[in-house]
């Protein structure tokens, strides 16, 4: 009876530890897929004056990951132009940080109405989030700062369709 009853609990804990296993695979799998970058087709078109490519970076200051993001997006985007009081100066795309949590507290200035539409249609309050010229997107961090420059560089460079030297 003893071993009868040995028998019935270990089958039953090997069953709840491959029922966690599976349950954490598909958890890994979901927010692998929800931290990927991802093709869309956003109108973007009231960020930039010019009708040059736009780039947006949303973040806010309770987030982790936010700063690397930010940071490698500024330095990403100063390969192709200035950054000042804010304001990013180029001849080869606009690009924008969204601070979500000076925003939501009406600290903001400077940010064209387009710009929260597209974070409240695919941002759902989620952040980091990059837009780039509504051909690509990628909610959440990056795991280094060298991933996150690489990745970024490279959706600018597939976004203007340019190859510049910054993009060889």
């Amino acid at each position: 009876m003893q071993t009868k009853f040995k028998y019935y609990a270990y089958s039953a804990m090997i069953f709840a530890l491959l029922m966690l296993a599976i349950f954490f695979y598909y958890q890994t799998y979901s927010l692998n897929s929800l931290y990927a970058f991802h093709k869309t087709n956003l109108n973007m078109s009231g960020l930039c004056s010019q009708n040059m490519p736009s780039f947006v970076v949303y973040y806010a200051n309770n987030c982790r990951t936010c700063t690397s993001t930010l940071d490698s997006f500024e330095n990403v985007t100063s390969l192709f132009g200035l950054w000042g009081n804010g304001t990013f100066y180029s001849g080869y795309f606009c690009a924008w940080e969204f601070n979500i949590s000076a925003y939501n507290l009406n600290l903001t200035s400077n940010l064209p109405d387009s710009a929260v539409s597209i974070f409240n249609q695919i941002g759902a309050d989620r952040v980091p989030l990059m837009v780039f010229n509504g051909e690509y997107y990628k909610i959440g961090g990056f795991p280094n700062n060298q991933t996150a420059y690489n990745d970024i560089l490279k959706y600018i460079c597939l976004s203007i369709n340019e190859s510049v030297p910054q993009c060889s």
